[in-house]
This record gives C-alpha cells, sequence and structure tokens, in this order.
C-alpha cells in the first residue's frame, strides 16, 4: 500500500491514474471486477454527471453498453459520499433490486463493494466499485483495503486535478502571449533574469549566460539601454507594473521597436515571487504612425504655403477692384451724354460687386484652410477640465440662439478629462452651434449632451431632434466645405471639418448617427488624460 501510494502520488496523468488504482484494488480485494467512476461536476457545458473512467476484468462494453450507473438504493449511497458500501450477497441484500434488478447480460455480481473518492476538502471525485459473480468474497478486510487506497486515490486524483488545471491556465496565457506575438519573459524578485527563458532568446540569439542579470540589455539598443534599465529599476524599487518602449536587436542583427508591460506576481503574504513580462514587436505600427505625422505635417506646410501664396494676388484683385470702385463716377462723368452711358455705368456697378463678392468668398475659403492648418500645428495646452460646467457655459452662451430657435439644451453629468480647454470648447462649441442651426422647424427643438466612460475613454454624445443628414452625407459632412441637406443656414462647411481635425488631434475619434426627420447624434471619444 505504502509503495502504490508512493506511485499514485507522482502520477499526473488522470487516465493512467485511475487504471492504477482500480488493477491494485482489484488485485488486492480478490474481485472479478473493478471499477472507477469519476464525477464530472456541473459547468457552462453540461449538469453534472459520472462517467466510466477505468474497468478491469471485463471488456469496457461490458459497462458503457448499460449507460450511466442508476441511482438505485444500492448505488446512491456511494455516489452521495455516505461511505463505503459492503454486500456479501446483493441478490439477498434488501438494498438490492429497487430498480428491478440487474438488467440483462449484465455481468454475474454477488459480492459488491463500493466506495466513494473524496478530496480532503470534500469534493466528491468519484467512485469505486467491485464486485464477483460468487457471494461471501468481501469482508471488512476488503472494505478497509478499499477504504483506504479510496484516500490515496483521492489525494493523487486532486493532484492530478490541481495540474491539469495549472496546464491549462499555461496554456491558454502561451496562447495569449502569441495571439499578441509577444516575447514571454520573467525575472526573479530582484528584477534580474534568471534560469530557462526561451522566448528571449528566440528573439535576441542571446544565451542563458549572456541574458542571465541585467545581461538582456545587451541586445537592447544602445541609445535606449540606459533609460531602459533605469526605468526597469524604479519599477522594481516601486513595485508597480512596468510600461516602456525600446529597441531590441534580434539574432539577425536587425533592430525592432517594442511595446514592454511587465507585473510582479506576489505571494500570499504580499511579497513579490517574480516578476512576469511580455515584449510586443510594434514596429510596423510606430513606422507606420511617423509616416502619417510626416504625412500631416507636409500637408499642412503645403496647405500654409497654398493659402499664403492665394492670399497675395487676392490682395491685389481687391485694391484694384477698390481703385475700380473710386474710378466709377470719374467714368460716369466721362460717359455723360453719350448714348448706353446709364447702361454701361449699371453694368460696371453689377461687374463690381460680382467681383467683391467672390473676393469676400475667396477670403473666407483661404481663411478656413489657414485656420484649419494652424490647429494641425498648435500645440494644445492640458489641464483638468470638469466638462459638466464647461459644456453648460458654451449652451449658455448661446441662450438667445437657443430660445430664437424655441429649443432646450439639457447637459448631462460629463467625466472630466484632462485636454486643451481652447480645443474642447472650439468642439463642443460647434457641436452645439451645429444643432440649434439644423433644428426641425416642425416641432420644439430638444438638444441633450450626455457622456460616459467606456474602456478607460471618455464617450460624449451631442444629440438632437433636428432634420437629420442624409446617410449618403454621414462621412462627407466631416469634409472641408462639404454641407448636406438645404443649403437655408449660412455657413461654409468648416466647422465639422475643423472639429474632427481637433478631435483627432487630442488623440480621439469622432462618430456620426443620424436618421432624416429624427435627428441626429454625433459621438465624440477623448482620452481621459491627454498625453
Amino acid at each position: 500500500m505504502n509503495r502504490l501510494g508512493t506511485a499514485l502520488a507522482s502520477e499526473l496523468d488522470r487516465q493512467r491514474l485511475g487504471d492504477t488504482v482500480v488493477e491494485a484494488a482489484t488485485h488486492l480485494t480478490g474481485a472479478a471486477y473493478g471499477a472507477l467512476f469519476e464525477r464530472v461536476p456541473e459547468s457552462p457545458d453540461g449538469p453534472e454527471h459520472w462517467r466510466l473512467l477505468s474497468l478491469t476484468g471485463a471488456p469496457r462494453e461490458a459497462f458503457t453498453r448499460f449507460g450511466l450507473p442508476r441511482v438505485t438504493t444500492l448505488f446512491s449511497h456511494t455516489f452521495a459520499a455516505r461511505g463505503v458500501v459492503l454486500s456479501e450477497d446483493v441478490t439477498a441484500d434488501p438494498r438490492y433490486g429497487s430498480h428491478g434488478g440487474m438488467p440483462q447480460g449484465h455481468l454475474p455480481v454477488r459480492s459488491y463493494l463500493a466506495v466513494p473518492v473524496v478530496s480532503g476538502d470534500g469534493v466528491i471525485l468519484g467512485a469505486l466499485l467491485f464486485g464477483h459473480p460468487e457471494p461471501h468474497r468481501f469482508g471488512t478486510r476488503e472494505a478497509a483495503l478499499i477504504e483506504g487506497l479510496a484516500g490515496q486515490a483521492a489525494v493523487a486524483m486532486d493532484n492530478a486535478r490541481l495540474f491539469a488545471s495549472v496546464r491549462r491556465e499555461q496554456d491558454r496565457f502561451a496562447a495569449a502571449v502569441q495571439a499578441v506575438r509577444g516575447v514571454l519573459w520573467t525575472n526573479d524578485a530582484a528584477g534580474r533574469m534568471a534560469g530557462d527563458q526561451p522566448a528571449w532568446a528566440a528573439l535576441t540569439g542571446q544565451t542563458q549566460e549572456q541574458y542571465a542579470g541585467y545581461g538582456w540589455a545587451e541586445a537592447v539598443h544602445p541609445e535606449d539601454r540606459a533609460a531602459s534599465v533605469e526605468s526597469w529599476n524604479a519599477a522594481v524599487a516601486e513595485r508597480r507594473r512596468y510600461t516602456h518602449e525600446h529597441r531590441v536587436r534580434r539574432h539577425d542583427g536587425v533592430f525592432r521597436t517594442f511595446a514592454i508591460q511587465a507585473v510582479p506576481v506576489l505571494d500570499p503574504d504580499g511579497s513579490i515571487r517574480e516578476w512576469v513580462g511580455v515584449h510586443s514587436d510594434i514596429s510596423e505600427q510606430r513606422a507606420a504612425e511617423t509616416a502619417l505625422r510626416e504625412s500631416n505635417e507636409e500637408i499642412q506646410r503645403y496647405a500654409y504655403i497654398v493659402s499664403h501664396d492665394l492670399r497675395a494676388p487676392l490682395v491685389n484683385i481687391m485694391g484694384f477692384t477698390s481703385e475700380i470702385e473710386a474710378s466709377q463716377d470719374d467714368i460716369r462723368a466721362a460717359l455723360a451724354g453719350r448714348p448706353e452711358a446709364g447702361r454701361i455705368d449699371a453694368d460696371l456697378s453689377e461687374s463690381v460687386s460680382f467681383i467683391k463678392a467672390a473676393i469676400t468668398k475667396m477670403d473666407g475659403l483661404i481663411n478656413a484652410i489657414l485656420k484649419l492648418s494652424r490647429e494641425g500645428r498648435r500645440n494644445f495646452q492640458p489641464e483638468p477640465l470638469a466638462m459638466t460646467a464647461l459644456v453648460q457655459g458654451l449652451a449658455d452662451a448661446q441662450r438667445h440662439q437657443t430660445d430664437a430657435a424655441d429649443a432646450v439644451i439639457a447637459i448631462g453629468d460629463l467625466p472630466g478629462i484632462t485636454a486643451d480647454r481652447l480645443a474642447v470648447e472650439q468642439i463642443f462649441g460647434n457641436l452645439i452651434d451645429n444643432a440649434i442651426k439644423y433644428l426641425a422647424k416642425d416641432r420644439p427643438g430638444r438638444i441633450a449632451v450626455t457622456g460616459s466612460v467606456s474602456d478607460g475613454l471618455a464617450v460624449f454624445r451631442v444629440a438632437d431632434n433636428g432634420r437629420g443628414i442624409d446617410a449618403r452625407d454621414h462621412a462627407r459632412v466631416f469634409e472641408l466645405f462639404r454641407r448636406s441637406g438645404a443649403q437655408d443656414r449660412p455657413g461654409e462647411g468648416i466647422g465639422l471639418a475643423h472639429v474632427r481635425t481637433l478631435v483627432r488631434a487630442l488623440g480621439g475619434r469622432i462618430d456620426l448617427s443620424s436618421e432624416i426627420g429624427a435627428g441626429t447624434t454625433f459621438s465624440v471619444t477623448l482620452p481621459l488624460r491627454q498625453g
């Protein structure tokens, strides 16, 4: 029994464990048949049930063709873990036959012995059942042996169950790391890399002797090395999550950019057992961001240059137009008394007015381009903003327009953020102004500004019951000089383009949902804290 207990304790494979227990127990008791039924707890996959794990003395079909053990008076005592069931002759046992006895074709059983397998914390793990075709083959000795073996089996099954659970968690963690293209590593409690680090070795080509301690830093780009070691030591000293970014030399000599996340793993007493970290390759992401930033800067420079160059000839046109306008009296005097003088003077006045209107329009467009260009280059000054008060102030500033439109603006409880005040005021000032401007004439206007926090981001919604925007124009309204619907309100199609530029510059996004005749909702998602 002692040797068997040692063997069971070292066995972590559930099936081999069950086979060993049943074979040993059958041998010890002299049973003709032995079986270990395993209890499967209730789970999302189905209700609790029992299944045959191991069997000896008979082909598996001899049991499985009768289905799961029935809850008979004889069986239920064992499955409810109420103790040992010993019957020297089941055919003469009053507990036998509650469900009509053995089904036809069942293995012949007269002697019967059954013991529940229960873990140390009281969880029913299974049941050991033994039989013999002759009566009086099992007694108290066999019952005591099986009871002791069931206790050892419970410990071993518990260990195997815990091992399987840990193995599943490890597999799940490894799969998660692989899914994010991560390189998993661990450091000891003092923050030094120790032990076998296969992922790090595969990435860098370093041997265990090379990366041990702080040797891993030799694979970090020389320009990033000192900052990486310093920030890592600071995180270890402060026992906090480590977030960093640096370049690492791969085994082929190519440097790649990685984002690093590491957390301490604590023991029950709160001390750090080890650090677990992941390097995620973000080289493509950083390259794309750099290209996008350079492209945006180029566009902004181009817009600035073009608008600036357009303004110079426009100023000349404005000047010469003023001279023509100032010369009109002289021209009128020169033409006095001549036929067609009146018509020529009227045509000249009309032409000058057309030129001046075009100049005004062109001047507005150039100013809009310059404005957007400057916003893209402006340095934001983040500060804590109480958004409810800020948006309420914007709504109050438009009280006259709101009353004139027979509208009401309701401001909800908005989450505070840290961002550039001027940019945020321009964003929500434009959206509220837009909502008022495009309310429906046939019903009182209702505008609501609400907000919430979702996934660590602030989400604000400006909703109205106005005329709505055609689905074909949902994307176009954010384009410069684009407007949607009836052009019966003053505007140049700049406001929403300006809003989108500001939202993006703050690291957020703006979305639109709208239905013609029902209203429009603009959703502005911003970081809680602008970097």
